[in-house]
């Protein structure tokens, strides 16, 4: 990694990409953490800059919050180093610990206590509802996948890209652009820059997702035939729901979150939301719209966040309640 010997490292507070990659660069070992059930976006930003920091020499290690376990797509498919290790196995202790795709301290599950343990932490988001947690932090909201910003610290650390960085760097960018419905020009430059790189969109899609499982069809097929349209209660606008019990949500872990795609094109410019039974009585709420409402808000009243129109939040108590929650935030 490219770099001056005598660069000033930035204080807490905000940073950019290149105060990020000088944080980098001092770091004697690294722990790369990305939020509890990770996406493609968390995965795919922690293992570039994990891949990218191992290459250099020095010590890092991968995990995601616990004590869920990780889809095995994406670590089969975009880990080859070998990086990434269960939650209970993370170092305790790292000197760094990089936070990818975090907006809150408790995203990062049961590997939280590490904030307080590490001899320093930094954090690269992305999300609306961002809190700062970290004693330095890169984000910008106006970034369409977190995968963006760890691109331009690999820039700053004069990290040349090849195919392995750009297949994480695309999960990421295609999955949190909707499949490029969003994101605008920037993602479609840093797509095409990507594929230049190596990456072979189809084959990776398919690697990442894993075979799809012949029951999934009837599970699916389930839980949308279950769904419901309530009309006006998002601000005007309608709600479509659905709602994943325990026993799929168990059976199908990696495939659940997938169904709220269904439902917000059924809502049209109203509000999706997919609430799936993580365990008895434990729920995880997945939230889609235009924007308005600013789903952000109404996720971060409810203990979660992410953007206006793509957020989330998990919370405890029965469906019919977090139903009732969510009706009366939507309508503020």
């Amino acid at each position: 990694m490219t770099g001056g010997a005598h660069e000033t490292v930035p204080g807490p507070g905000p940073v950019d990409p290149a105060g990020a990659a000088a944080v980098l660069r001092r770091a004697r070992d690294v722990l790369v953490v990305g939020h509890v059930r990770p996406d493609a976006d968390a995965a795919g930003s922690a293992l570039a800059l994990a891949t990218a920091l191992h290459r250099a020499g020095i010590p890092v290690t991968v995990s995601f919050g616990g004590p869920d376990p990780v889809p095995a797509g994406l670590v089969d498919t975009l880990d080859p180093a070998g990086l990434v290790v269960a939650s209970v196995d993370a170092p305790r202790a790292p000197d760094l610990l990089v936070c990818c795709d975090i907006s809150s301290s408790p995203r990062l599950g049961d590997l939280e206590p590490v904030l307080d343990t590490s001899g320093s932490s930094l954090a690269v988001d992305h999300h609306a509802s961002f809190v700062a947690f970290t004693d330095r932090y890169l984000v910008d909201p106006g970034a369409p996948a977190t995968v963006t910003l760890v691109r331009a610290v690999l820039a700053e650390l004069g990290v040349p890209l090849d195919a392995v960085l750009a297949r994480s760097l695309f999960a990421g960018l295609y999955t949190d652009t909707g499949g490029f419905r969003r994101g605008g020009a920037d993602a479609l430059r840093l797509g095409a820059e990507l594929v230049d790189a190596g990456v072979e969109p189809a084959p990776l899609l398919r690697d990442i997702g894993g075979p799809v499982p012949f029951a999934w069809l009837a599970a699916q097929a389930t839980v949308l035939a279950g769904a419901h349209r309530e009309e006006g209660v998002a601000a005007g606008a309608d709600l479509v729901w659905a709602a994943v019990d325990v026993a799929t949500a168990t059976r199908f872990r990696d495939r659940t979150v997938a169904l709220v795609g269904p439902l917000q094109a059924a809502a049209g410019g109203g509000v999706a939301a997919l609430l799936t039974e993580t365990a008895p009585g434990e729920w995880s709420v997945s939230l889609r719209g235009n924007g308005s409402p600013d789903l952000s808000r109404v996720a971060t009243t409810l203990g979660g966040g992410g953007h206006t129109g793509a957020a989330g939040f998990e919370r405890s108590g029965t469906r019919d309640e977090l139903l009732e929650l969510l009706r009366a935030e939507l309508a503020r």
